[in-house]
């Protein structure tokens, strides 16, 4: 087991002593941390004074502590160093100003990261974290919460809002690939003015683990983040109904290539968790029953094209310098466009034709081979490999619908590819 101790007050001897015992990784929160210890999210308390009109809920601001320790771990344990090489096993200790309401939460809230990452996980929680800061409170006029990544669902997501006559306050996780599109479209929205831009981000000693399956949980904390300190409950999560659930394509995808940051049993499970310890907020979302498309098809706005064609969807940018145009979201983006029936003006870094070899490319054609002319019972007990379904039928038989709605868009786009 690995055990990551997180601490929010300046850096003591003990602390560091700590960091150098082995199998022992000290974190410092809120700090840019040492060449000893490494510290994460410096700025975020200076920009939540800057940016959020109200003060956010010392439980809220307990869970964004434990948000960026769990994201440290996720980043800073390599998987590589596992008996399978994939399950981790993560001892975390983490400093919080109340620990009694988390630990009375603590197997639960394990059990909900064991599903969010695949690893087992251990939490302790103790006093002495760093307050929240003093928030100078100010007049707003914002109505809702929305997390904007800067990818086409969380775009589609506050144009849904704007259009219903909200008005929305974004949410966005600031990195390298991001943070120009979120900004460019949130000005076009008129939105920038009333956007939370988080930027924490990782600084120690490479290499660092890449599969990153804890980084939805510090766009949540954001969003408890603002939502306590707009005084306004639900927080708004954008995601086409494929995306979210993430059914895997082939058998062999069903552990590392089988994402589950907004799957529907992950976010139930953290909300029963917030309502525990007292955080008042909700997360919720819109889209869970749309398809890709069909969520780009009802947008309405005078530069919809131009700007969808401008978002960041592809799940490999880091690697690839741009949208790679094939890996899973790249292909569900791309059809999306094709089944809205609107002109794709994204760069993709390579052609989908000279892509029939590729491992996404190959997977998704298969998944869509597979299941092409399944009803809902088959696509229903595919659907739930990938998790828990929603306990209400209804809810449940909507979700299994769109996702075969969107695997047939998939199956659309593949169509007009004449393959090599």
């Amino acid at each position: 087991m690995v055990d990551l101790s997180v601490q929010a007050t300046p850096i003591t001897a003990d602390a560091v002593a700590s960091h150098r015992q082995p199998d022992t990784i000290g974190v410092h929160l809120y700090a840019s941390g040492t060449s000893d210890l490494p510290g994460l999210g410096a700025t975020l308390a200076d920009r939540v004074r800057r940016q959020i009109p109200g003060a956010p809920s010392a439980a809220a601001w307990d869970f964004m502590s434990i948000a960026m320790s769990v994201f440290a771990a996720d980043r800073f344990v390599l998987r590589s160093g596992s008996p399978n090489g994939w399950t981790r096993v993560i001892g975390l200790d983490v400093a919080v100003v109340d620990p009694m309401p988390w630990t009375a939460q603590a197997s639960e809230l394990a059990e909900a990261l064991r599903f969010l990452t695949g690893d087992v996980w251990h939490l302790n929680f103790r006093a002495g974290g760093l307050a929240c800061p003093h928030v100078e409170g100010r007049l707003h006029d914002r109505d809702a919460i929305c997390l904007f990544s800067g990818g086409l669902d969380s775009f589609l997501g506050a144009v849904a809002a704007l259009n219903g006559g909200a008005r929305p306050f974004l949410v966005s996780q600031g990195s390298a690939k991001e943070i120009g599109p979120q900004k460019q479209l949130a000005a076009a929205l008129g939105l920038e003015g009333h956007r939370f831009e988080g930027r924490v981000a990782e600084r120690w000693r490479q290499p660092y683990e890449g599969s990153t399956r804890a980084r939805s949980i510090l766009f949540f904390a954001y969003g408890a983040l603002a939502a306590t300190g707009c005084g306004i409950r639900e927080v708004l999560v954008p995601e086409n109904a494929l995306i979210a659930i993430n059914p895997p394509f082939t058998n062999r995808r069903m552990g590392s290539l089988s994402t589950r940051t907004t799957h529907p049993h992950f976010m139930s499970r953290l909300n029963q968790i917030w309502a525990a310890t007292g955080v008042q907020a909700e997360l919720r979302n819109p889209f869970f029953a749309t398809t890709k498309g069909e969520m780009l098809a009802r947008g309405h706005h005078p530069h919809l094209v131009d700007l969808a064609s401008k978002t960041y969807s592809c799940g490999k940018g880091k690697r690839a310098n741009g949208q790679c145009g094939r890996c899973v979201p790249c292909l569900i983006r791309r059809a999306s466009f094709h089944a809205a029936g609107m002109h794709d003006g994204t760069l993709y870094l390579n052609d989908l034709r000279a892509s029939s070899r590729n491992d996404d490319v190959l997977a998704a054609r298969h998944a869509v081979a597979a299941h092409d002319g399944d009803g809902p019972r088959e696509i229903g007990r595919w659907v739930a490999r990938a998790g828990p379904l929603p306990a209400d039928a209804a809810t449940r038989a909507l979700t299994i619908d769109a996702v075969g709605r969107g695997l047939a868009e998939l199956g659309a786009l593949f169509g007009t590819v004449r393959w090599r």
